[in-house]
Protein backbone atom coordinates (compact mmCIF):
# COMPACT_ATOMS: atom_id res chain seq x y z
CA UNK A 1 0.00 0.00 0.00
CA UNK A 2 1.58 3.63 -0.63
CA UNK A 3 2.89 5.39 2.16
CA UNK A 4 0.08 8.47 1.82
CA UNK A 5 -2.96 5.64 2.22
CA UNK A 6 -1.50 5.14 5.63
CA UNK A 7 -2.09 8.83 6.17
CA UNK A 8 -5.49 9.14 5.10
CA UNK A 9 -8.11 9.30 7.56
CA UNK A 10 -10.19 6.44 7.63
CA UNK A 11 -13.37 8.55 6.66
CA UNK A 12 -11.31 10.01 3.05
CA UNK A 13 -10.93 5.84 2.80
CA UNK A 14 -14.59 5.02 3.07
CA UNK A 15 -15.91 8.12 1.03
CA UNK A 16 -12.97 7.14 -1.79
CA UNK A 17 -14.78 3.28 -1.12
CA UNK A 18 -18.06 4.36 -1.61
CA UNK A 19 -17.66 6.55 -5.08
CA UNK A 20 -15.70 3.50 -6.60
CA UNK A 21 -19.86 3.12 -8.39
CA UNK A 22 -20.20 7.15 -8.31
CA UNK A 23 -17.37 8.76 -10.46
CA UNK A 24 -13.26 9.45 -9.97
CA UNK A 25 -11.78 7.65 -7.15
CA UNK A 26 -8.62 5.52 -6.15
CA UNK A 27 -9.13 1.81 -7.50
CA UNK A 28 -6.49 0.69 -5.23
CA UNK A 29 -7.54 2.23 -1.72
CA UNK A 30 -11.08 1.10 -2.85
CA UNK A 31 -10.58 -2.41 -2.98
CA UNK A 32 -7.89 -2.60 0.66
CA UNK A 33 -10.94 -0.77 1.90
CA UNK A 34 -13.66 -3.34 -0.15
CA UNK A 35 -11.46 -6.71 1.15
CA UNK A 36 -11.33 -4.78 5.09
CA UNK A 37 -15.15 -4.52 5.16
CA UNK A 38 -15.72 -8.14 3.96
CA UNK A 39 -13.85 -9.26 7.02
CA UNK A 40 -15.96 -6.98 9.42
CA UNK A 41 -18.47 -8.67 11.78
CA UNK A 42 -22.10 -8.10 9.96
CA UNK A 43 -23.63 -5.56 11.70
CA UNK A 44 -20.28 -3.48 11.16
CA UNK A 45 -20.49 -4.30 7.83
CA UNK A 46 -23.97 -3.07 7.14
CA UNK A 47 -23.62 0.01 9.20
CA UNK A 48 -21.09 1.18 7.42
CA UNK A 49 -22.81 0.31 3.67
CA UNK A 50 -25.69 2.15 4.59
CA UNK A 51 -23.36 5.08 6.32
CA UNK A 52 -21.23 5.81 3.40
CA UNK A 53 -22.58 3.69 0.14
CA UNK A 54 -26.20 4.04 0.48
CA UNK A 55 -25.71 7.66 2.44
CA UNK A 56 -28.91 6.38 4.40
CA UNK A 57 -29.71 9.28 7.53
CA UNK A 58 -29.27 7.99 10.85
CA UNK A 59 -33.16 7.71 11.24
CA UNK A 60 -32.73 5.41 8.65
CA UNK A 61 -29.55 3.38 9.72
CA UNK A 62 -31.09 3.27 13.42
CA UNK A 63 -34.08 1.75 12.59
CA UNK A 64 -32.80 -0.70 10.13
CA UNK A 65 -29.86 -1.96 12.37
CA UNK A 66 -32.52 -1.49 15.54
CA UNK A 67 -29.72 1.09 17.21
CA UNK A 68 -31.69 2.94 19.84
CA UNK A 69 -32.54 6.70 18.44
CA UNK A 70 -32.06 8.41 21.24
CA UNK A 71 -29.61 9.48 22.79
CA UNK A 72 -28.05 9.99 19.52
CA UNK A 73 -24.37 8.86 21.23
CA UNK A 74 -25.50 5.50 21.05
CA UNK A 75 -25.35 5.89 16.81
CA UNK A 76 -22.18 7.36 17.43
CA UNK A 77 -19.95 4.74 19.59
CA UNK A 78 -21.56 1.72 16.97
CA UNK A 79 -20.61 3.79 14.31
CA UNK A 80 -17.13 5.13 15.37
CA UNK A 81 -16.37 1.16 16.69
CA UNK A 82 -17.07 0.14 13.20
CA UNK A 83 -14.50 2.63 11.95
CA UNK A 84 -12.29 1.84 14.62
CA UNK A 85 -12.28 -2.01 13.27
CA UNK A 86 -12.29 -1.36 9.93
CA UNK A 87 -9.29 0.65 10.42
CA UNK A 88 -8.01 -2.36 12.38
CA UNK A 89 -8.06 -4.32 9.62
CA UNK A 90 -6.75 -1.76 7.20
CA UNK A 91 -3.67 -1.51 9.44
CA UNK A 92 -3.11 -5.48 9.60
CA UNK A 93 -2.30 -5.54 5.69
CA UNK A 94 -0.18 -2.80 5.77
Amino acid sequence: MPENDKQRSIDARLDNWASASRGSYDPLDAQCVEHAWQRLATRQRELLRMAYLWRAGREVICRRLEIPRHPWHGYELELSSAKRALASLLAEKS
